[in-house]
């Protein structure tokens, strides 16, 4: 009984007064605020100089909430007003059993900040703050003058981070060279493929809340973000936008990374080797210079990330045949690969690309001409595919990536095939373009037509 008075007594439950304490930083302060969007109140921190260039710090999930920024505060206030919140549920703020998902998360912001901050201003989001900071840009776009994100949780589609996920397990349990791992991986995919297709919906309700979350603010969410399509959100996005990146994230794979650099217009990317899913927390060494030079304009840490579009400038053909993990980069006319496992295609303009036997990663490369693959698995992030898919036996793993043809894939074997998509744009034919972030099924002879 007990247990089931606190979950009744959720939805009201006060929030603790905060404390500025933990912010090294010059003025600083904590207050309790009404947000709109709820009716609670929320924790808001402030630090640095009153009259200062304004950034706004958004925290993922977990029960630090705003302390994950303690150690990039300090550097930032010296010179900028910042401010961070503890979002609805989270760290001191009111908890309830309500639909913590990115747009409403968003509406709290703009309703916290609307009367405090009236010029735009830098928008920094970690984790799940990354994706409430892209929802944000997009419903709020006069509001962002500039947009940094920081291995941003959420994103690709539910099945493609199950996988994910079960692939670190998997590592980690029993080990790369087990030969249950494919079958330990697949076992959660279809798990996640298989979830109610109208989730968002069923977590509009508070009883389907309690029931499924028990009215926990991390579970609703988690669960929220990944039923989350940022499709639109992402091509919306017009602020300059600079994406940071841990190579050793487990929690949000890099390769979200560069599905988000791919789709912004002119983002830009910096991976950050040796570091996990939280690098102001890990390495503020790093990671605050690489912050503020951004802030400042410099723009220092890298050039626009996604390559530009266009024909092969050469005529050389790349080729891998009964070989594991080749490499290819560049232009080619054709690349072809037969029983070569594990191949990385990266940074590449590609008129023809033939796959047999094989699996490959297509990483911010564009294909013209199309794909033939014949028994394969096909990973694509960023990038475009201009051509027709002819697919037998081939499986598709298409993230941020750009399809021009109105034929985008036809299964050409006998049995049936699954393309994955992930914030992909569908484009061609002079119609506007469509984005799908869903799973399609073909069955033998059947085509995907945009």
């Amino acid at each position: 009984m007990p247990a089931l008075l606190a979950l009744l007594l959720l939805p009201v439950l006060a929030a603790a007064q905060p404390s500025a304490e933990w912010i090294k930083a010059p003025d600083a302060a904590a207050e309790l605020v009404t947000e709109p969007v709820f009716g609670g109140q929320v924790a808001l921190f402030r630090a640095g100089p009153s009259d200062g260039e304004v950034i706004v710090l958004v925290h993922g999930l977990g029960r630090n909430a705003a302390r994950d920024w303690e150690k990039t505060i300090p550097a930032l206030a010296q010179r900028y007003t910042v401010y961070a919140l503890d979002l609805p549920g989270f760290g001191y703020s009111d908890k309830g059993n309500h639909l913590y998902s990115p747009e409403n998360f968003a509406r709290v912001v703009q309703g916290v900040l609307a009367e405090r901050v009236q010029r735009p201003f830098t928008l920094i989001g970690h984790s799940m703050g990354g994706a409430v900071a892209l929802a944000f840009a997009a419903a709020y776009p006069q509001r962002v003058s500039r947009l940094v994100l920081v291995d941003a949780a959420g994103v690709l589609h539910r099945s493609v981070y199950a996988e994910f996920l079960g692939r670190v397990g998997a590592q980690r349990a029993i080990g790369m060279d087990s030969p249950w791992f494919e079958q330990v991986v697949r076992a959660i995919q279809l798990r996640a493929e298989n979830w109610p297709i109208h989730g968002k919906v069923m977590l509009e309700r508070a009883g389907v809340r309690r029931r499924l979350f028990g009215g926990d603010p991390n579970a609703i969410a988690a669960f929220a973000l990944v039923e989350h399509d940022f499709s639109e959100a992402l091509r919306a996005i017009r602020a300059p936008t600079l994406v940071i990146w841990g190579a050793e994230d487990t929690i949000a794979p890099p390769r979200t990374g560069q599905a988000l650099a791919s789709a912004i217009g002119g983002a830009r990317l910096v991976v950050l080797e040796g570091v996990a899913h939280a690098p102001q927390v890990e390495a503020p060494d790093r990671f605050n210079p690489i912050v503020l030079d951004e802030i400042d304009g410099r723009q220092l840490a890298a050039p626009p990330y996604a390559l530009p579009e266009g024909d092969p400038a050469s005529k050389r053909n790349g080729s891998c045949t009964l070989s594991r993990r080749a490499e290819f980069t560049g232009d080619y006319e054709r690349v072809m690969l037969d029983n070569c496992a594990d191949a990385t295609i990266t940074n590449a303009r590609i008129g023809y690309l033939q796959v047999a036997n094989s699996t490959v990663r297509v990483v911010n490369s564009h294909v013209r001409k199309g794909i033939d693959a014949r028994n394969a698995r096909i990973e694509l992030t960023g990038g475009s595919v201009r051509g027709h898919m002819v697919l037998d036996a081939t499986s598709v793993d298409a993230a941020a990536t750009r399809f021009a043809d109105p034929r985008v894939a036809s299964n050409a074997g006998d049995i049936p095939i699954v393309l994955r998509f992930s914030v992909v744009e569908m484009s061609g034919s002079g119609n506007e373009p469509w984005m799908l972030h869903n799973i399609r099924r073909l069955a033998p002879g059947e085509t995907l037509i945009r």
